[in-house]
């Protein structure tokens, strides 16, 4: 959708978004609403210290001066631990605790007197932030089939010998009953799993079948799973195009599954197309290399660069018409780097353009999950070096792609796919990245205490983003940066 006019049915363009520095309050810290930072200095004018700025950078610079005060609060401070949760880490608040554990299934959280003990607690539960990559279908399947228990990418499946009070059976006409999936396997299970259990897809619980889904006969799935992946990418930045923007990546895959990410933008550049290529990056992560994927996306830049703009940008050096190096080159190649990767191992990788904020389930979902990735934006993130094993995919024209797997003595067409699985795995492991893909983080109270959905990508400026040496007047893109009503790429430009 353009930027608009002057007509009744334009967007109201929003206000600039503001920080709040409370160097001296209840809680010092950097609030992004005058709600939060309200609370931090009520009743304590005359000895709190706080000042709105125009973007992050400024007010992390304004903490950096004199330390804050401590709480004047009579009470004795204490710290939450989160363990599994929405979004697991430590908090000072109860309220944000429980925005974290309401609707999670096998949420487990508990206060501490010190945040060193909370984090601990944290540390003990803590899993890698992303699901295992998988490499190749037929070996490893990433799949959402566990999970159901989950909450957010990074939280632990509770396990049957959890503590007794998360799972305390109950008697019923004298016989003990358990809550589903925590009691004994039934006679007649087959490889740990309990037939009597299913999948809510609604609520994400595991609960017991019917009597009338005990006795229905099922047809039984048989040979590979090779269907076409479906999966929601969104990119965010909030104040697009300002000093001080963050950045943040969302990526879905359906109702509490462990592959969904929401996690902040890498990199000194935050802006919304970053975002938008950098999701589409995580999902490849994701996916496995000889699996078919459809990526759903409302960016049209994405779209093109990755589909209609790059070959034409290899033969000229990565240089635009107008002589100019080509904007976002360090995300785009190793793409298209692994996309031919793919191609190799027999998978396509397709995309399709919906338009942003129209009431696309999927779309509305990885939207949240990219607001929500931004906010919890730290410098020390921003400066990471990035952990996608995408982005660090070597790069390599087809050609050579086709040399690799003729190297050596000549064998038959499945082997030479399967050296090629080999030496794309090696590449792989050998990347070394931090088993840590996120730091911990703190929310601020009021984000935590609101649902993830409020505002949307929406929340993000009215900003028209130069590309390349393209007029921004012939960017056309709604409040949040998504192009929403064609490519903000002068075709003469390509």
């Amino acid at each position: 959708m353009s930027i608009s006019s002057n007509t009744s049915s334009g967007k109201r363009k929003r206000s600039s978004p503001k920080f709040y520095a409370v160097r001296k309050g209840r809680k010092p810290g950097i609030y992004y609403s005058w709600d939060d930072c309200k609370v931090q200095v009520d009743g304590i004018s005359a000895e709190c210290a706080d000042k709105s700025f125009p973007t992050l950078t400024e007010a992390e610079a304004f903490m950096k001066g004199t330390p804050g005060s401590t709480s004047n609060s009579s009470k004795s401070s204490k710290f939450y631990g989160v363990a599994v949760g929405h979004v697991p880490g430590v908090y000072a608040d109860y309220s944000s605790v429980q925005a974290q554990i309401k609707n999670c299934p096998g949420a487990k959280h508990r206060s501490f007197a010190s945040r060193e003990e909370a984090q601990a607690f944290v540390n003990e539960h803590k899993r890698d932030a992303s699901a295992p990559i998988s490499l190749r279908g037929d070996l490893s399947e990433t799949s959402s089939l566990v999970a159901g228990k989950g909450c957010k990418v990074g939280d632990n499946t509770p396990k049957k010998q959890k503590i007794a009070e998360e799972a305390a059976p109950s008697l019923a006409n004298g016989e003990i009953k358990w809550e589903p999936g925590m009691g004994p396997l039934p006679e007649g299970a087959e490889d740990g799993f309990d037939p009597t259990l299913k999948l809510d897809p609604e609520t994400g619980n595991i609960v017991y079948k019917t009597e009338e889904e005990l006795n229905r006969t099922k047809r039984q799935p048989t040979g590979d799973f090779t269907g076409v992946i479906n999966v929601y990418t969104d990119g965010s930045s909030l104040g697009n195009g300002q000093l001080g923007a963050i950045g943040g990546v969302g990526v879905y895959f359906g109702p509490n599954d462990s592959r969904n990410i929401s996690e902040p933008l890498r990199g000194e550049r935050q802006t919304n197309q970053r975002a938008e290529l950098t999701a589409v990056a995580r999902a490849l992560d994701h996916i496995p290399i000889d699996r078919a994927v459809l990526i759903h996306t409302d960016s049209n830049y994405s779209i093109k660069c990755l589909t209609e703009w790059f070959p034409k940008w290899e033969k000229n050096n990565w240089k635009s018409s107008s002589g100019k190096a080509v904007e976002n080159k360090d995300l785009i190649e190793p793409i298209i780097a692994r996309i031919r990767e793919r191609e190799m191992c027999r998978a396509k990788t397709n995309f399709k353009w919906i338009k942003g904020h129209a009431n696309d389930p999927g779309n509305i979902a990885a939207d949240q999950l990219a607001v929500q990735g931004s906010r919890f934006s730290t410098p020390e993130l921003r400066n990471a070096r990035t952990t996608s094993a995408t982005l660090n995919t070597p790069t390599r024209t087809r050609e050579e792609l086709e040399a690799l797997m003729k190297q050596g003595k000549e064998k038959e067409e499945e082997d030479n796919y399967d050296k090629l699985f080999a030496t794309l795995a090696a590449e792989q492991s050998a990347q070394g990245f931090d088993e840590d893909l996120l730091a911990q983080f703190e929310m601020p109270p009021a984000i935590a205490a609101s649902k993830p959905a409020n505002g949307g990508a929406k929340e993000g400026q009215d900003q028209l983003v130069e590309i390349l040496n393209g007029d921004p007047q012939d960017a056309k893109l709604d409040e949040s940066g998504h192009d929403n009503s064609g490519t903000a790429q002068k075709a003469e430009d390509v």
